[in-house]
């Protein structure tokens, strides 16, 4: 809190030397108007109530629970790629076995390989236009 000091001369200030005295600054001793929330503060100096917002265990629960089913549903959904590709791998595999295995037994025989004619490019009907 900041003082002020003040000189207060006496009545016979030619007969008595000045002396010297402190007295504090207060809102009151300004005239400045009193906010609401001084007044406020004031008033509940004894009651202390906290209130807090924090998050909720729904809100917790959530925070972990939702990325945990996202990485599931993902280790889930890889597992299922792999297998498909595994699968599809194999296939391909006894596929060329088979094609190998029909080689071998022809010796050299040759198989006659169809040619396929290019694609024709499509023709619109179309009447000329003329300049």
């Amino acid at each position: 809190m900041a003082t002020l000091i003040v000189n207060k001369p006496p009545l016979a200030s030619f007969l008595l030397p000045t002396t010297t005295t402190r007295t504090p600054i207060t809102r009151a001793s300004l005239h400045l108007p009193i906010s609401p929330a001084v007044l406020a503060r004031r008033r509940t100096r004894g009651l202390s109530v906290v209130t807090r917002a924090g998050p909720s265990t729904s809100s917790y629960v959530f925070a972990f629970v939702f990325p945990l089913s996202l990485l599931a549903v993902t280790i889930f959904t890889s597992l299922r790629v792999d297998d498909k590709l595994e699968r599809d791998f194999l296939e391909e595999l006894a596929v060329n076995d088979a094609i190998r295995e029909v080689e071998e037994q022809e010796d050299g025989v040759a198989i006659p390989v169809e040619e396929e004619e290019p694609a024709v490019p499509r023709t619109r009907n179309r009447p000329k236009r003329e300049a």
